[in-house]
């Protein structure tokens, strides 16, 4: 159970505001992740327009925020979700929101992050699950930060039962991954399934990931 003084909820109308607090959790949390190295192109100066550009869409056109506040009403947690049917970053609209970042980085990264992001990683994902065309069919999980002040009190936990209620309305299966292996642990408490891993390549740094799976106890009606 989370603290008295923290409340959970879905964001039913995020605002700008709110993807400022979830891209400073992020940038705060992964500036020496080999993912975040590798997307940025070496440059992690370069991370929040890229976090920027990934929770707007999330916000504002394809998924859901679940997020945690403090008592003075300060963002101390997210989660960002895109359910079955849509993918991040699957259309003109959401992909202009990375012209900033695109603009910003290395030649070589801009030949690097599209492949990797729309190809590569969901092959992966696909292949690690054993579910075709993972992502546009599972409720995907983008993001799941706590800031690090709030960590181990049950805040990811409390975010991710929001997101798993919405799952087993809908008999969705719930997808994430992450690239840390002290996660691990934390997603089998969640209720996860690992699924394997994948040592990922890179023109920069090369990156690991371990794809995780939690299948509805419903059968989807959809």
């Amino acid at each position: 159970m989370v603290p008295s003084n923290i409340t959970v909820r879905k964001l039913e109308s995020p605002t700008e505001g709110h993807v400022d607090e979830a891209v400073q959790i992020f940038c705060k949390l992964m500036p020496e992740d080999p993912l975040s190295i590798a997307l940025t192109g070496g440059d992690v100066r370069h991370l929040p327009y890229l976090i920027r550009a990934m929770v707007s869409a999330v916000a504002f056109m394809c998924g859901e925020i679940y997020a945690a506040f403090n008592e003075n009403g300060v963002m101390v947690g997210f989660q960002g979700w895109v359910p079955p049917g849509d993918v991040l970053f699957s259309t003109e609209e959401q992909r202009a929101l990375l012209a900033d970042f695109m603009s910003r980085v290395s030649e070589k990264a801009r030949s690097y992050v599209p492949g990797m992001m729309a190809v590569e990683f969901p092959k992966v994902i696909d292949e690690l699950s054993g579910i075709e065309n993972s992502e546009l069919n599972m409720f995907w999980c983008n993001f799941n930060f706590v800031a690090a002040e709030y960590q181990q009190q049950g805040i990811s936990t409390a975010m991710s039962q929001l997101a798993y209620q919405k799952a087993e309305l809908n008999g969705w299966t719930m997808g994430l991954a992450t690239t840390n292996v002290h996660n691990i642990a934390i997603y089998h408490h969640l209720g996860f399934e690992l699924q394997g891993y994948r040592g990922m390549l890179s023109p920069f740094i090369d990156w690991p990931v371990w794809i995780f799976v939690k299948r509805s106890q419903i059968k989807a009606t959809q």
